[in-house]
């Protein structure tokens, strides 16, 4: 048979890729011992009075596509927003591309969906097949330009994903071909990105991404001024933390934000580094509630914390806001932006980021139709009424 005559060299291949998953983690676990930059960190002490500002809108209301999801948003240099998503047929689909719009802080509209990039483009530019692409995060370079990093799968699942890379250099009207992105040095497969990238002092960027192939985790990469990538460590380890949220508390303290995937009761993950993401904790069970989904936080010029999350054991029908004056040892719920009835709907994938001006902008999947927008201050925050 045709089964047993090949057995011996799948056998062979399955040992391999067994092999790479187990030395992967130990060939990146401390790649470099040298003291990382500082973080670059908000230290304004103060927050401005004004009055409280809430206001909700979606990034794409007609989406162009039956299914939406994956969102994250960036400022852009004329204090506009840019946003890119995912979207097709269904998640994963082989007709799913990347979708961007432009927000307008002068009219607070939205542009209507334009096409970014697709298996197609991407495939063409790296010349290996491409099924699907997912989750992107826009990042600001030290020269202003912007980098879109996405993830792209050409065989398997999102276990077996890769991130790629554009450029652009004019806010995100054009872009470069896509790159890939060299993460592993094994096969170079399961790395996925999802929340917003940190800065260094010396002009480095810091993007968690995390891990799916055998093992569930959490890294981080650190990509030099060109963007590619400079070194990477592992947050957590084991089979159950992903999509991690990094808040530097100041220059060298910092503490990831993570879904937890592993047996009920489900709850947010948290990990703590007191040298600017070099060496992390152990993952710890924080007293929110969270039904394997994700989580998106940003650190307040008063050094309070920002959590938005689905507040559920089961189900992603309640998005909430949670907050921390104590560096995340303890969190208080103070608002909720859906609350959907009888366990239906879906509010889920936020991505969260404050603007120069001081305002907070929120984007997440609206049932899987539609992206929507929250735009919000401190005031609201802290009780204000709008």
């Amino acid at each position: 048979m045709i089964y047993a005559k090949y057995f011996p060299v799948l056998k062979v291949t399955v040992y391999v890729l067994l092999l790479g998953a187990a030395i992967v983690p130990v060939l990146y676990r401390g790649v470099s011992e040298k003291s990382l930059p500082d973080f670059v960190v908000d230290t304004v002490t103060a927050l401005d009075a004004a009055p409280a500002i809430m206001k909700m809108s979606y990034a794409c209301e007609d989406c162009q596509v039956p299914s939406v999801h994956g969102a994250n948003v960036i400022e852009k240099l004329d204090g506009g927003l840019l946003a890119t998503w995912f979207g097709g047929s269904r998640e994963g689909g082989k007709d799913v591309v990347l979708w961007g719009a432009d927000y307008s802080v002068n009219t607070q509209t939205w542009t209507s969906p334009r096409r970014i990039v697709g298996p197609a483009e991407t495939q063409a530019a790296l010349g290996r097949y491409i099924k699907t692409v997912g989750n992107s995060v826009l990042v600001r370079g030290v020269h202003d330009e912007l980098w879109l990093y996405y993830v792209s799968v050409s065989v398997g699942g999102w276990a077996g994903s890769s991130l790629n890379v554009m450029r652009s250099t004019d806010d995100g009207k054009s872009w470069s071909r896509p790159r890939r992105l060299i993460t592993s040095p094994f096969v170079n497969i399961s790395t996925l990105n999802k929340s917003a990238a940190i800065h260094y002092s010396d002009g480095s960027i810091g993007l968690p991404v995390y891990h799916e192939f055998i093992g569930k985790f959490a890294e981080l990469l650190r990509l030099d001024k060109a963007g590619y990538v400079w070194d990477k460590t592992r947050i957590t380890h084991g089979r159950h933390s992903i999509q991690p949220s990094v808040l530097p508390l100041d220059t060298q303290q910092s503490i990831a934000l993570m879904r937890y995937t592993g047996p009920s009761p489900g709850h947010v993950l948290i990990s703590r580094s007191m040298d600017a993401g070099q060496h992390w904790s152990a993952d710890e069970k924080l007293k929110l509630p969270n039904p394997d989904s994700a989580v998106a936080g940003i650190r307040r010029p008063d050094g309070s914390l920002l959590l938005v999350f689905n507040d559920t054991e089961f189900g992603r029908n309640s998005l909430a806001l949670a907050i921390s004056r104590n560096e995340g040892a303890s969190w208080n719920t103070v608002k909720h932006f859906e609350q959907g009835s009888d366990g239906k709907g879906e509010f889920s994938y936020p991505y969260l980021i404050r603007a120069r001006n001081g305002e907070m902008h929120l984007l997440y999947t609206w049932n899987r139709k539609r992206i929507r927008h929250a735009s919000f201050n401190d005031q609201w925050v802290d009780g204000g009424k709008p």
